[in-house]
């Protein structure tokens, strides 16, 4: 997802003209099992309980303590690789809100390379 975020902040930054960074914000608190072995969405969703976390703290619309810099909160985009249920971004989604963070969109993006092949993106 590393390669497929930055690959999208580039296309808003250059072709669209954003002001977009790659805010890695969230961070696993809780591993849990698979998903896909969950029979129902709502089993989905019960399991994401607290399994995130937000890294650094809200404070004047700024995210702290990140470990490289501050980051100012705007338009939020969450990207995952795989939609089922959408259990993990509405998990994500609830996370940030309860941060403060409000999402504004969410993607799930996928890059399969050709058999044989490596990555298209980069």
């Amino acid at each position: 997802m590393t390669v497929l975020s930055h690959a999208v902040c580039r296309l808003l930054c250059g072709e669209y003209g954003y002001d977009a960074v790659v805010a890695d914000v969230l961070t696993v608190a809780r591993h849990g099992g698979r998903s896909v072995s969950l029979s129902s969405a709502q089993q989905r969703h019960d399991r994401m309980g607290d399994r995130f976390r937000v890294r650094g703290r809200l404070h004047d619309g700024c995210l702290h303590d990140m470990g490289c810099r501050d980051v100012g909160v705007g338009t939020v985009i969450l990207l995952d690789d795989i939609i089922t249920t959408g259990s993990t971004l509405r998990g994500c989604a609830d996370v940030l809100a309860a941060a403060g963070i409000h999402v504004s969109a969410a993607i799930a993006l996928a890059d399969t390379p050709p058999r044989g092949g490596s990555s298209r993106v980069s």
